[in-house]
């Protein structure tokens, strides 16, 4: 990603050096420079616009529509690629423009968002998954960990939107959150921890933080 952002800008500011120099020479020859300039400054705007259509940086420095239809033809042939997380972004992406009114591409980009630290995107994903499916455990948890990520604590409305989680999920991931808000409060945890601890699997390794919390 970031050698195809640098590629990028390193012909930009190539491109305004041959300019510069084209319009000081043209200058001194005594001719019209304005047309050298704008003829330059032309060309600058049409070789970035070909690499704004047809390449994309997040997807390795390859062409992304090629890319983007070998990977879905690998996908619907049952024989999904290692794929990295900028490229399952693009491919949700696509879906969701395939099928608009389907949530769950929605949730699926808002979570690799998550993943890639882009928490403000991911909560407008997040915002879509529920309004195409409002009753959405899952994406109200993935809402509510994104105005967690945003803010630094459980706010008001995060806490709403874990407690509705908790509601219609077997994930003790809301409860974690609803313990760290009663303790953000001072108020008692040791409900939440133990709704948390109730839907752990024997081998989760939150168990032990859990249960110490509960012998405090």
């Amino acid at each position: 990603m970031l050698s195809g952002l640098m590629l990028a800008l390193g012909a930009a500011v190539l491109s305004a050096g041959l300019a510069w120099w084209a319009f000081a020479a043209y200058r001194r020859a005594g001719g019209r420079p304005w047309r050298a300039l704008v003829g330059f400054a032309a060309t600058m705007l049409v070789a970035l616009g070909v690499y704004a259509v047809i390449g994309r940086p997040a997807l390795a420095d390859r062409p992304f529509q090629p890319r983007l239809d070998a990977l879905v033809k690998a996908f619907e042939s049952g024989a999904p690629p290692a794929v990295t997380r900028e490229e399952q972004l693009a491919l949700w992406s696509h879906i969701a423009r395939q099928h608009p009114g389907d949530a769950i591409p929605r949730l699926e980009a808002g979570k690799v968002l998550l993943e890639l630290g882009r928490a403000r995107e991911a909560a407008a994903e997040f915002d879509q998954a529920l309004r195409r499916e409002p009753e959405s455990g899952e994406a109200m948890l993935g809402m509510g960990r994104a105005i967690f990520e945003i803010e630094g604590r459980v706010t008001p409305e995060a806490l709403g939107h874990f407690q509705r989680a908790g509601e219609r999920s077997s994930d003790p991931a809301p409860w974690l959150y609803q313990a760290m808000a009663a303790m953000q409060e001072g108020r008692d945890a040791r409900p939440f921890w133990r709704g948390a601890l109730a839907r752990m699997s024997a081998d989760d390794p939150r168990r032990a933080m859990a249960q110490q919390q509960l012998g405090n």
